[in-house]
Formats: C-alpha cells, structure tokens, sequence
C-alpha cells in the first residue's frame, strides 16, 4: 500500500494529458484497502496530505478518495489541523468541492479523533470561514457538534445573527444559531432561531458504521482501540443507535462561562482539575452507561443529582411493574434498562433505593430465566441488613424462581450469584462501620453474614444430594464459592469451612479437575487458618472455635490418608473421619476388594506366550491403597505416564546397546514392591560389578516417595497444581523428597517411607 500511494502521489504531480498510465488502478486500490482494512496513520496521513494541496487530479478521483478516507484507528491532531489549514481561499488550496468533502469527512470522525479538543482549539479559525458559501452548510455542522458553553461569545452571536439576516434565513445557519440559543436561551434572537433543521444524512449514518466495523476488526490487535474505554471521555455511539436507545448520551447545554461540560474532559488529569467545576448533564440516566459520569457521580456525590435518577427511574420501574403484574408484555428497552442499571451499581458498589423496592416487588414474577444476569447481579449488590428480613424478601424468591426455571445452568447461576453476594456482604460488613466501633452493630453484621454463609452451605450441599451426578460446571461453581470464602477472613466474618458431607462428596467427584480444585481449596484454607492463628496469638484468644479447627485438621488427614499415606478410609488418626464411610460399608469394600481377580498380561518367553497376573492387582489390592496417585482411577493412567517419562529420560540419560535389555515396569499401577523389583532386577542383570545398579542397561532406581513426588510435579506441570499444593503445605517431608528428585535418577533406597510421613494440620 505505501508503494501505491507513492505512485498515487507522483502521478498526481503530473498533468493527466503527459501521464502514461492512468491513475484509475492507483485510485481503487486505495480506496478498496482503505474500505476493506482501513488506513494505518501513516497512510491516513499521506492520502490527506495528498488531497489537501492543489493538484493534477481530476475532482472524481480526489472526491474518491476522501470518501474511503476510513481510519484503522484514532485519527491524529496533525491530520485535522492539515485539513482546517487546506480551508478557504488561496492558489494552493485544493478545490472547493475537495473542501466540502473534506469538511463532511471530519464530521464523520469528530468521534474517532485520538484528541476530542482539537476541533475546539481551531474553533476560531473554523468560525471565520463561514463567509465562504460553498463551505457554510458542513461548516454549520461541524461549528454544531464542536461548539461549548466558552464557544458561545457575544460578537459570534451578533455575527450569525447578521449573516442569517443577509443571507434570508439559511436554515444551515439557523442550526448552528439554535445551538448558540441553548447555552444562551436568554438572549433575543427574534423570529431567526424559530426555524428547524437536521445535518444528519443517511450517507453519514452508513459511513460511520462502516467504520465502526474497521475499527472493531482492528481493536483486536489493538490494545486501546477507542480511547473512550479507558473511561475518561464521554461515549458517542452514533445518532442511529441512540435513537435506538432507551439511555441517552451525555449532553450538557446549561453551562455557564465558569463551568466546565463532562464532554470537555478527556483525560484522568482533566477530570481531577475541573472536578469542582463541572455542570451536571441534562439526563442523568446516561450515567447507565457513560463511565465517565458514572466516576464524576462517584467522586462528587450529589443529593441533586440522585433524586432526579431515583425519580426517573421510579417512574419507569412502577410502570413495567403494573405491565408485568397486569400479565402484559414487558416495557420497550427494559433489559437495557436493566443491564444499565447493573452498570451503574457495578460501578458505584451502591443498589439504589428505586432498584430495592423494585426487586422487592419484580421477584415473586420473576420466571428465574429472563434477564437472568441482570436481575442477580443486582440482587447481590442489595445491602446487608437483617438477614431472615433478606431471606423472606429476596432470597427466597429468587431460589425458588430459578430452580423452577429448569435451565441446565439454573444450579451454576445460583452458585454464581452466592459468590457475588459473600463478597459484597463481607465487604459491607467490614467497611460500614462508624469509628470508633459499635460492639452491637459489629456483633449485628457478624451474626448476618454468619446466617447468610450457613443457608447457603446448607443449600450446597441440598443441591449435591438431590442430584445422583453433579456436574462438573456445578462443582466447580461450588468450589470457587468456597474458594472465596476463604479470602474473605475478618475479625467480624471468620473463616467459614465447608460442611463434612459436602466435602467429601465433592472428594469423591469423578473428575480430575474437581480433585484437584478441592486439594487447592484444602490448601488455601490450610495458609489461612495459619494466618488467623498468627494473628490472635498476641491476643490469646482464637478467633475460630476449637470444633471448627479439629473438623479441618481431619479434613486434611483424611485428604492426605486417601491420596498419600493409602490410609483410605481409617478413622483411627487424629481428627480423621474416615471420610464419613461408615465402619460396616468399610469393612463390606474391604471384603469385595479381596475377591477381585488379577489383572492378567502377556509374557513372552523364548518359546511360548502366557499370561501373567499384573503388578498391583489380584492379592496386591488393598482397600486403604485403592485410591492413592498410583491406583486411583484419575490419575492411575497418568502417574504411570510420569513413571514412563522418568523411565525413557533415565535409559536416554544411558544410551547404548545395552539399553533394549534394560528392565521395564510392566503394565500396571507403579507400587512400592515394583519399584524395589526393577531397582533389583537392574542391579542383579545389568549392573558393572559395583552394586549400584547405575551401570550400563540398568533399571531406573527410583524411591517410593520420590516416585509420587515427582508424579505431583508431573502432575502440576501439566496444569493439575492443586494435588501438588495441597500435599506441600500438608505432608512435612514433601519440600526436602521435591528437592531430591531428579527427572530421572535414583533417590535413595527402593522402599522407604511407606506412608509417606505424618500429616501437618492446623494446631
């Protein structure tokens, strides 16, 4: 493309009776990059600074060209100021027909400019060229969308007064003098500003949205691709989609000469020096939507300016309320509303008061499925109070509204929605407070979030009995509920564990993932419940009872006894609760478990092929060791992968002839008696006379607990992390076996370590 505008360029210079090509072909494949791709800023700029000087192009080609003038991103200061400086009259000025459509082509991107100001500071100069009459009508439309209350001057007004009075009554003049009449609307301007008149164009209409789908194709690469999402600048979404909303953009008309328009803010640092200055807009409701006012209504709250949204927005709310009471249909743009409403409150953390009433009163017509995301985001944002008051008026509508949805995600959208509300509780309960502190209100606040967090562990755990497989997205959704519980420890919100059944129903999940979160879980709150102990040892006093730090000590024992230590299901430790697998239903597990036959696998010899029974299987089942790393059924095949992996790096390490004879694990589960076989069988067969069994074609020598060390590291490399997290803040050996494996070397002796050490609770 450069080189094609650099041609363009060059021909363009030449008169078209000397050329030797046309510039037809240049001409097109400008403009059909520009409306496929759009123009980078470089060649925005070239293709402006061709067109803003006088040259041998004919008036089509250059009308063309501005015409798919279409910008891949923001639209720089100087590429403006080259055009407003190729206005008027002069030798090297291009056309006034190239003008015109020059003029059009800033109106155009007047929201895409990567400077709002810029047109303002040229406001002037601009001004002056309305005498030019071929140049009045854009003129008049640009003056319109730039013009500010400091725009607005006496000898302007009497200058546009003349001029509408001598050129009888231009309605593009008129336009621009009613937007002179609503910063001043105290001033007289006669019968003049009476008429009415619209500068927009459909053409425009479809202009702007073609290059709104340029811009949006380029903002992936891009990492601000509108510099109004950084929030410090009014949205503009074109005239077609306002009028399409129900919430409208931020326009001020009411300034004085010492105030200053949120549409004149651009920046973070323009906002905090005029903060005190600024005039409130016309319509509140933008605030919905506009990040910007949203942020000034944040920083200078204003009891003006919330009653005129609590009064528009009641109107409104009472109205849907009587149409969906009356069995109507809902009200035009009310889930814009609504999603606008979550805007704001998401935005300000604060729920409205209009907002409460109306939940209050929507939920009992709720159907728990539409306008889902709206309606629970703001539900959670409905402040702490009373909680059996929250329950009866909130809560359980909203329950019982979305399990009688059906949805398959009904369960998730409620899990979601607990988790939005624990933390906006907590947050209440931590920050609302007078100083100095009221003991009964504290004692208030935490007996609140107390019945919140029990009523929702006892629905949890509802929901996981009455369903005979939970879903994965369910039990993820659980778990990240407790997950951030588990942040949310405070003086006034303690830690709060999940229930014994729930816990290990979620153990028991057959997913790998759900093992895993729950182990990262485990692990969380074993840091936390440290920290909490830290913090009251000063104090001498525990902020947790003693019931609930026993009940998590035997959760991690009986996590650590299950996958670790093949203690699986043995209530005899400490704090252990056999994972509540009663002693009868142990013991009838036990016996089916010894009735099982061998798994059965080829043996090869010289002369013929038997079977022979697998390593780990027929009289090696155990139930306490059923479900550790090496034969539980998720991650059987994958620690078997990790010893493969230790296996081929080990005989790679040793590469030589030797090596195909070299001893192997046969199929089946790695076990503690395999692992001393293959170290023997490596020693004896292959070893070089000197009994470390690490000469040439030996087997891997390998450590039980390096072993499953190394199957956790192999583990959390390939994303599985909570097993190896969780065993390393439980299990006090682990750090020092960790440092001590190799990706395939020996680590000590083929036994050892059985059990793998003691578990480390919380004291």
């Amino acid at each position: 493309m450069r080189a094609t505008i650099e041609a363009l360029r060059t021909a363009s210079t030449i008169p078209a009776k000397q050329r030797t090509e046309k510039v037809n072909a240049l001409v097109d494949a400008v403009c059909s990059h520009a409306y496929q791709q759009g123009l980078s800023r470089d060649h925005l700029a070239s293709i402006v600074a061709l067109v803003t000087r006088r040259n041998h192009l004919d008036q089509t080609s250059a009308t063309n060209l501005i015409k798919n003038l279409y910008p891949a991103g923001r639209v720089p200061s100087d590429v403006v100021i080259t055009i407003v400086g190729a206005l008027g009259h002069g030798q090297a000025k291009p056309s006034t027909a190239t003008q015109a459509a020059l003029l059009k082509w800033a109106i155009a991107v007047v929201d895409a400019l990567e400077d709002a100001t810029i047109l303002s500071k040229l406001y002037g100069v601009l001004f002056n060229l309305l005498d030019t009459m071929s140049l009045r009508t854009p003129l008049c439309h640009l003056l319109s969308l730039v013009t500010r209350r400091k725009h607005v001057r006496p000898f302007r007004i009497q200058q546009l007064l003349d001029m509408v009075r001598t050129s009888g009554q231009d309605p593009a003049l008129v336009g621009l003098l009613r937007v002179y009449k609503d910063y001043y609307p105290e001033i007289i301007v006669g019968n003049a500003a009476s008429g009415r008149t619209s500068f927009a164009t459909s053409a425009q209409d479809e202009w702007r949205q073609r290059l709104q789908i340029i811009q949006e194709a380029n903002a992936s690469g891009n990492e601000q691709p509108h510099a109004q999402q950084h929030g410090f600048r009014v949205i503009r979404h074109g005239a077609k989609r306002t009028k399409l909303s129900i919430l409208p953009e931020v326009h001020t008309s009411y300034a004085n000469e010492k105030s200053v328009t949120l549409e004149e803010i651009n920046s973070a640092e323009s906002l905090v020096k005029h903060l005190e200055r600024i005039e409130l807009p016309n319509q509140l409701l933008a605030s919905f939507k506009d990040p910007l006012l949203q942020k000034y209504l944040i920083l200078k709250p204003s009891d003006v300016a919330a009653r005129r949204l609590e009064l528009w927005l009641e109107s409104y709310l009472r109205e849907a309320l009587e149409a969906i009471a009356s069995g109507t249909k809902n009200p035009d743009h009310f889930d814009e509303l609504l999603d606008g409403m979550l805007n704001y409150t998401t935005a300000t953390k604060v729920l409205l008061p209009t907002g409460q009433d109306f939940l209050k009163l929507y939920l009992p017509f709720w159907d728990g499925r539409t306008y889902s995301g709206s309606i629970l985001g703001l539900l959670a944002y409905v402040p702490m109070q009373e909680f059996h008051e929250f329950k009866t008026s909130y809560l359980s509508p909203a329950e019982a509204a979305i399990v009688a949805s059906g949805t398959t995600d009904a369960y998730d959208r409620l899990l979601a929605f607990y988790t939005a509300l624990v933390q906006n509780w907590n947050h209440a309960a931590n920050t609302s407070r007078p100083d100095p502190r009221d003991a009964a209100e504290d004692l208030v606040a935490s007996s609140n979030f107390a019945a919140l967090t029990t009523h929702i562990s006892n629905t949890i755990l509802s929901l996981l009995s009455s369903q005979q497989y939970t879903p994965l997205s369910t039990a993820t959704a659980i778990l990240t509920y407790y997950t951030t519980l588990s942040t949310l420890s405070s003086g006034l919100t303690p830690l709060t564990i999940p229930s014994a059944p729930t816990l290990y129903n979620l153990l028991f999940h057959p997913s790998l993932a759900t093992i895993s979160h729950l182990c990262a879980l485990l692990a969380t709150y074993k840091r936390a419940f440290e920290t909490d102990l830290q913090d009251h040892a000063a104090a001498a006093s525990a902020n947790l009872p003693r019931a609930v730090t026993n009940a998590f000590n035997g959760y991690l024992m009986d996590v650590a006894n299950l996958l670790w230590r093949s203690r699986a299901l043995t209530a005899t430790d400490p704090n252990a609760m056999g994972c509540l697998c009663a002693p009868a239903v142990a013991a009838a597990l036990h016996a089916y478990v010894s009735t099982l036959p061998p798994v059965l696998i080829p043996a090869t010899t010289t002369t013929t092929t038997t079977t022979t029974p697998a390593p780990g299987t027929g009289p090696d089942y155990t139930l306490p060791s059923l479900f550790g790393l090496p034969h539980n059924a998720l991650t059987a095949p994958l620690a078997l992968a990790a010893f493969r992996d230790l296996e081929d790096a080990h005989h790679s390490k040793n590469n030589n002839s030797e090596n195909a004879a070299a001893p192997r694990h046969p199929p089946g589960p790695v076990t503690q008696r395999t692992l001393h076989r293959l170290a023997r069988a490596g020693n004896n067969g292959h070893g070089n006379g000197n009994g470390n069994g690490n000469g040439a074609g030996a087997g891997i020598e390998l450590s039980w607990k390096a072993y499953r060390v190394r199957v956790l590291e192999w583990l959390a490399e390939r994303g599985v992390r909570g097993l190896r997290d969780f065993m390393f803040v439980t299990m006090k050996d682990l750090m020092k076996e960790a440092s001590a494996s190799g990706p395939a070397t020996s680590a000590g002796g083929g036994g050892g370590g059985g059990r793998g050490g003691g578990a480390a609770g919380t004291t």
